[in-house]
């Protein structure tokens, strides 16, 4: 298996300062021919991408394997391919930056001349990349991403939406309800004293859990950093409040994920709707003879 559960879980601890951002407007003109986002991320996965971005005015694509190379094209440009660099905190964010070495290019090596400064060869031969939890927006479709991505290269700086395609996994699990609304809760609020969970199985598209007076279940369903949950139906127990409409429809108004240090944080309409802590199974101590 790829080093990708190493890789993404160093970049979603990193991105854990998830509340109180802008929504940036990834690309705001409509261009012909220009390089997209993928509908079919599975396709893209079969390639063997894990992560990848798109953006216009100019437009470009970006395609991420975090085993073998960085893919980054604009329109009518060419093809540059680099290495995986190690990855680094963004400085004064809350992003994860990658500052790669381009590979380089036989045909254009053989060009280059020997007037050529060392230091214009540094800054055409670097790619850097940041990623960003923050809600992007294609204004062309109205497709919301749950990352925000900029590049840099030969002195010219590119923005735009990007997903992480194989992150679903990470789903599965019993999530407790932390956060609503920006609202802390806690458990004397509730039934029994027993906060609200969320069971996700994505296999098999599968939701059970607990509204904080009935259990519920439905269905759910992920595609890259988008999920959707549907079919939410619950017991008829009577509630002793109203949390429990507010609650499953803004469960059932979610479009995007993402999870960072043991916590889900759900979205809707670009916004935070809620997080979630994830329970963590104790072991039963072995007992002796």
């Amino acid at each position: 298996m790829k080093q990708l559960t190493r890789f993404l879980t160093l970049i979603l601890i990193t991105i854990v300062a998830d509340g109180c951002r802008k929504t940036p407007v990834g690309n705001t003109q409509p261009a012909a021919s220009t390089p997209t986002l993928a509908t079919d991320l599975g396709s893209k996965r079969r390639q063997g991408v894990d992560f990848t971005a798109h953006g216009a005015t100019p437009g470009w694509s970006l395609d991420i394997d975090f085993t073998k190379a960085i893919r980054f094209q604009t329109q009518n440009g060419p093809l540059l391919v680099a290495a995986v660099p190690k990855s680094q905190r963004e400085p004064g964010g809350s992003g994860i930056l990658f500052e790669a070495q381009l590979l380089p290019d036989p045909a254009e090596s053989t060009r280059r001349t020997a007037s050529r400064s060392a230091a214009s060869r540094r800054r055409n031969d670097r790619l850097k990349i940041i990623i960003s939890p923050v809600v992007c927006r294609d204004n062309r479709n109205g497709q919301t991403y749950a990352y925000g991505v900029t590049v840099e290269t030969n002195g010219q700086r590119y923005s735009g939406c990007g997903t992480f395609l194989n992150g679903m996994t990470r789903l599965n699990s019993q999530w407790v309800l932390e956060t609503y609304r920006g609202q802390r809760l806690h458990a004397e609020q509730f039934v029994n004293r027993q906060l609200p969970t969320l069971d996700i199985n994505v296999k098999e598209k599968r939701l059970q859990g607990f509204t904080g007076c009935n259990t519920m279940q439905g269905q759910v369903r992920a595609d890259g950093d988008n999920v959707r949950f549907e079919a939410v139906s619950t017991t008829r127990r009577a509630c002793p409040y109203n949390f429990e409409t507010g609650f499953l429809t803004a469960l059932q108004s979610v479009t995007l994920y993402r999870v960072s240090n043991n916590r889900l944080t759900l979205l809707a309409d670009g916004k935070y709707v809620m997080t979630f802590r994830k329970t963590i199974k104790k072991e039963t101590p072995a007992t002796g003879p």
